[in-house]
């Protein structure tokens, strides 16, 4: 294994796992770095136990490796920033992690792009909270920019009358209010798809089939 080229992954969670299970047919082997011991990537490569900010830890991950990647979005910029200044491979770079971990950003770019989204507003205030509830309608979620996953740093707002929509926003407002947030228009769908897409380092690009999930 040890002349095999080497992929050091910053989280070693179910994600982790996957790509080290992808890169095994490959020809690579991968060497995570995780808080847990029990991580469930170490079952498919070598484990570093450390915080995903650890830079001693993160040395160690980069020490050999052809590239560094991640696992998910939530890991800190600050860590890309370590390695890129110790000359590591670093793939994807800050500008998409920065991106996909915020969502006025992600909006942004969607928008920029001419990607259909739905109708959303950046919320900093409680004024300006009631503002887009207003211009957006209810129902509608609010939800953190960063930090919110899976359902967390979310809060609904709806009601049919405008003393429920009221209440509805003030509650949520209370719950999430004193970090970016952005309220989106619920949005009805029949199903959801994904597509997945590569661009190698030469420009190369490689889309797959899409699916539906």
């Amino acid at each position: 294994m040890a002349d095999l080229p080497l992929i050091g992954i910053i989280g070693g969670g179910q994600l982790g796992r996957m790509l080290g299970l992808a890169a095994i047919p490959l020809g690579f082997q991968c060497r995570f770095l995780d808080p847990s011991p029990a991580a469930s990537a170490s079952a498919v490569g070598e484990l570093i136990v450390g915080q995903l900010d650890d830079h001693e830890a993160l040395a160690r991950l980069a020490d050999g490796a052809a590239v560094v990647t991640y696992e998910w979005e939530g890991v800190p910029a600050a860590s890309l920033s370590y390695l890129l200044e110790r000359g590591a491979n670093v793939a994807p770079g800050i500008a998409p992690l920065a991106t996909s971990q915020d969502r006025g950003r992600e909006k942004a770019l969607f928008t920029s792009l001419n990607i259909e989204t739905a109708d959303h507003r950046l919320v900093d205030t409680e004024a300006e909270l009631k503002a887009a509830v207003a211009a957006i309608g209810a129902p509608a979620i609010l939800k953190t920019c960063q930090g919110g996953y899976d359902g967390m740093g979310q809060a609904r707002i709806g009601g049919v009358t405008a003393d429920e929509i009221a209440a509805s926003t003030q509650a949520a407002w209370e719950t999430l209010g004193g970090v970016p947030l952005i309220l989106e228009a619920m949005v009805q769908f029949d199903r959801e798809l994904s597509i997945l897409a590569v661009r190698s380092p030469a420009g190369s690009i490689k889309v797959w089939d899409l699916v539906h999930n």
